[in-house]
């Protein structure tokens, strides 16, 4: 019968862990896993804020491009109206352009409006709406910008030579307008900061009357009704 060796002190034995080493290993693991987490979220975060910010901005720069096309192609018949509003110590601007195309489709003779109206935590909406010019209801309503803190809306005054939120045209048929030669637009986007963007105005010409047609001497035809030195004419009624 073989006797069994005695343990020496100190000396491990082979083929297994403690639980001291087993605890130790999985504090280890659980302090990278948190630590790559919170990379992880980090990150990610940091994508979805950059991809938020870029579509901001890309919506910006097509919003811009929208106006400049808006106030650069304006009809000569169009009629450009702008008021302002204070509302608990809010600027609602409401711009209506009577008589243009379509921002949709084209179409012309509509009433286009961009407008601001309050949201709840005190932030401004910007809305774009277009409707025929028969109708008091917009057939579409697109919100362009949420959560704005300022959006206002001047046009510059050459009588004055000063920025006005308020300008006033007829919107009759026939009527005479004067369209200001610039507007501005000044807007407070999240992430984006105060922005300030000043659009040309296309000046509307008044119709004038052709002169009356001049005979091939030169001198203007006595008889043709046209002609402000031509005699009364006199209408017999029977």
């Amino acid at each position: 019968m073989t006797p069994h060796s005695p343990i020496t002190p100190g000396r491990r034995r082979s083929g297994g862990f403690t639980l001291l080493e087993m605890v130790i290993v999985l504090s280890i693991v659980a302090l990278v896993l948190g630590a790559v987490h919170t990379i992880t979220q980090s990150t990610l975060t940091l994508a979805d804020d950059i991809a938020r910010a870029q579509r901001q901005d890309a919506r910006q720069h097509a919003f811009t491009a929208f106006c400049d096309r808006l106030f650069s192609n304006l009809p000569g018949s169009a009629a450009l109206n702008l008021k302002t509003t204070g509302d608990g110590g809010q600027y609602l601007a409401a711009l209506e352009l009577f008589n243009v195309p379509s921002p949709f489709d084209g179409v012309p003779g509509k009433v286009v409006m961009l407008r601001t109206e309050s949201m709840a935590g005190g932030a401004l909406r910007l809305l774009l709406e277009c409707r025929n010019i028969e109708d008091k209801e917009p057939y579409s309503t697109t919100v362009l910008f949420e959560d704005l803190g300022a959006c206002e809306w001047r046009v510059y005054t050459p009588a004055t030579r000063q920025w006005d939120g308020t300008w006033t045209e007829p919107v009759e048929p026939g009527a005479m307008r004067m369209h200001p030669p610039l507007i501005e637009l000044n807007m407070n986007a999240p992430g984006s900061g105060s922005t300030r963007r000043v659009f040309w105005i296309a000046p509307n010409t008044t119709p004038q009357m052709a002169p009356a047609p001049q005979p091939p001497g030169g001198q203007p035809d006595p008889n043709n009704p046209n002609n402000p030195n031509a005699p009364p004419q006199v209408q017999l009624t029977q």
